[in-house]
C-alpha cells in the first residue's frame, strides 16, 4: 500500500532525461482501485517576450544583436496517464513515446468535437401583453 501524499510535488522526467513537470494532483479510479493519471504543472513557452527586463532594455536603447532573446515561460497543467509511467521513486519517469501517442489521441478527439456542428439555439422572445 502506498500513501498518495508520496506523489505530490515529485518531479517528472521522460525517458530521454527531459524535465516534464511536477505532480500537482493524483486522480484515482475508485472502481479499479488504482491511479488513473497525474495532473502535472509544466512550463510552456509563450510567444510573448515582453517583460520588465525588456522594458528597461528598450527604454535605455540597449539591444545587442548577438543576445539571444528567450521566450517567456508560463505555467500550464498537463494530464499524464499512469499507463505511461515506467518508474516511481524519488522522481517519476515516463515513456515519452506513449505520452506523445496519448496526446495525439486527445488532440484528434478534440478536433473531432470541434467539427461537429452545433445546433442553433432557439430565439426566445418576450411575451406580448
Amino acid at each position: 500500500m502506498v500513501n498518495l501524499s508520496k506523489f505530490y510535488k515529485l518531479k517528472i522526467y521522460n525517458t530521454e532525461g527531459q524535465f516534464i513537470g511536477q505532480v500537482k494532483e493524483v486522480v484515482l479510479n475508485i472502481k479499479k482501485g488504482r491511479i488513473s493519471f497525474f495532473k502535472a504543472t509544466t512550463l510552456i513557452e509563450t510567444n510573448s517576450t515582453s517583460g520588465l527586463r525588456d522594458v528597461f532594455r528598450n527604454s535605455l536603447g540597449f539591444n545587442p544583436e548577438d543576445e539571444d532573446t528567450t521566450k517567456l515561460k508560463k505555467e500550464g497543467v498537463i494530464d499524464i496517464p499512469y499507463d505511461v509511467v515506467t518508474a516511481v521513486g524519488d522522481i517519476i519517469i515516463i515513456d515519452q513515446e506513449k505520452l506523445a501517442q496519448y496526446q495525439n489521441v486527445l488532440k484528434a478527439q478534440n478536433d473531432a468535437k470541434a467539427k461537429i456542428p452545433k445546433r442553433p439555439q432557439p430565439k426566445v422572445s418576450a411575451p406580448k401583453n
